[in-house]
């Protein structure tokens, strides 16, 4: 008798035992190759294949690369916007002054005027050597038109001459009366500063002095003194001060003639002045106090001072830029041409 065995759903055939999915060696490897997987499970099922660390930094970094750009440009927008309103605030343009402390006098507490980078477009700068002082009409800063100045100069007399000065004769180039090479000028300047500062290291690395030893000019040319004027100023300093500038010029420069300026006067409402505290009767002890060192060392001496006053003793308002110590623009043809009478005696 045949051994009975239960019915099966192969229809009596043996069972397939290898039907059931058995984990081997060689499916877990070949998952990519069945159906298409990546990579088998455990069970089967494909394996999620990760980002190369190449392609993830480089998307990390073009992110940042975005954000940085669109950071620059919000920011350049706002600035924009923001120069915009700025501008469209401002007055129309008066003169800009910055007062500078200086302490290069012993016992001076001075004040120094700077002025702009650029002329005025109330002033008419001359270029050309000589013109008529009939074709010269000043405007002020207040839109007054001032009476016609004397422009009688000649630009090339003073081709081989050097001006030493402060802010005010910095002037001289800026409206392009002189060339920038026949002038030795600074923001604070004094007769202490041209003797032991450079007066523009991005010009020249040297003082006023080293420069004019090596131009050998044939004048030289000196307004100094707003600079170092105060109530506190020490006169007997004040004076020692231009005595070693003048010696120390003539010692490097034998065969140069020097000239002196007085300092020049200031309106009777200077906001420069009152911060500084200073005044027409301090300025007018320190030119009585030039006037004789320059007798005492036998130089030229040059009232630039009276011209520039007006009837009751003031900087006229007819050359006197707004902050009341600067020239106008068209005051420095008065300046040159005075200074080249003198020079030419």
């Amino acid at each position: 008798m045949s051994e009975l065995r239960p019915p099966n759903r192969n229809g009596g055939r043996k069972p397939n035992y290898h039907s059931i999915p058995v984990k081997t060696k060689q499916s877990s490897k070949s998952g990519s190759k069945n159906g298409g997987r990546s990579g088998g499970s455990k069970y089967g099922m494909p394996k999620r294949q990760k980002l190369p660390t190449p392609v993830i930094v480089t998307n990390v970094l073009m992110v940042c690369v975005i954000l940085a750009v669109c950071g620059v440009v919000f920011a350049i927008a706002f600035n924009n916007i923001k120069y915009d309103k700025a501008d469209a605030s401002k007055k129309p343009a008066d003169p800009v002054s910055s007062v500078i402390v200086s302490s290069d006098a012993p016992g001076a507490v001075s004040s120094v005027p700077a002025v702009s980078s650029a002329p005025e477009a109330s002033s008419v700068p001359v270029s050309t050597a000589e013109t008529s002082s009939d074709a010269l009409m000043s405007t002020s800063s207040q839109g007054t038109v001032a009476p016609p100045v004397n422009v009688d100069f000649d630009k090339e007399f003073f081709k081989d001459d050097l001006f030493i000065g402060d802010s005010i004769f910095t002037g001289l180039y800026l409206y392009e009366y002189l060339d920038r090479a026949n002038v030795a000028a600074a923001v604070g300047y004094t007769a202490y500063g041209a003797q032991a500062k450079p007066f523009d290291e991005s010009y020249y690395p040297g003082t006023a002095v080293e420069y004019a030893k090596k131009r050998q000019p044939k004048h030289i040319i000196i307004m100094l003194g707003s600079n170092s004027l105060s109530p506190q100023t020490d006169m007997d300093d004040f004076v020692t001060g231009n005595r070693g500038l003048i010696n120390q010029l003539k010692k490097e420069c034998p065969d140069s003639d020097i000239c002196v300026l007085s300092v020049p006067p200031i309106t009777a409402n200077s906001s420069l002045a009152s911060y500084s505290m200073i005044t027409n009767s301090i300025i007018d002890n320190a030119n009585s106090r030039i006037k004789s060192l320059c007798s005492e060392l036998d130089v030229k001496y040059y009232d630039i001072n009276s011209v520039l006053k007006d009837e009751n003793g003031y900087f006229s308002e007819k050359y006197a830029e707004a902050d009341g110590m600067h020239f106008l623009g068209s005051t420095y043809p008065v300046l040159l041409s005075g200074v080249q009478k003198v020079l030419e005696q």
